[in-house]
């Protein structure tokens, strides 16, 4: 079994389990960034899709959407999607919490070129600027999107 498919397989297995809400054993800052950014992601829903968007007036892409929300905590991520997955932690797939960050390869599936980005938001959901729907929310088990699932990534500072 190749990698990629053993990464998704486990992130599958794990989809009913894991928390809407960060442990209690995290540190009260980190809880309350985490939760921020999860409170801030869900006002953004039905903003339209803008390639190179940064403003939810006009539009907003995936990577800027993240950018925004992080911001919006006070957390600083770099603009495009590919900066910020080197920007940001590898996570196991066990150890995914709201406010994480899910990477995809949506132009070329089955590989790790990252070009799409969105942010776990629990039980096996995660918001994220779409081409055809805007910002919305989807299930990480949408064939669709796990067959293009590359990686679950953490901020530096979570």
């Amino acid at each position: 079994m190749n990698s990629s498919r053993a990464r998704r397989l486990a992130f599958a297995g794990l989809l009913t389990v894991l928390p809407l809400l960060p442990a209690a054993a995290q540190a009260k800052s980190i809880a309350d960034a985490r939760n921020e950014v999860v409170k801030e992601t869900l006002k953004y829903l039905s903003i339209p899709y803008l390639w190179g968007g940064t403003h939810p007036r006009t539009g907003l892409d995936c990577s800027g959407f993240v950018q925004l929300v992080y911001s919006k905590a006070g957390l600083h991520l770099p603009r495009v999607a590919r900066d910020q997955f080197a920007a940001s932690l590898y996570l196991k797939p066990a150890g995914i919490l709201p406010g994480d960050m899910i990477f995809f390869a949506m132009k070329h599936p089955g590989t790790a070129r990252v070009d799409h980005i969105g942010i776990y938001v629990g039980k096996g959901f995660f918001v994220h600027a779409s081409f055809t729907n805007g910002i919305h929310i989807d299930s990480i088990s949408n064939p669709y999107y796990f067959q293009r699932l590359v990686s679950v990534r953490k901020y530096r500072g979570f």
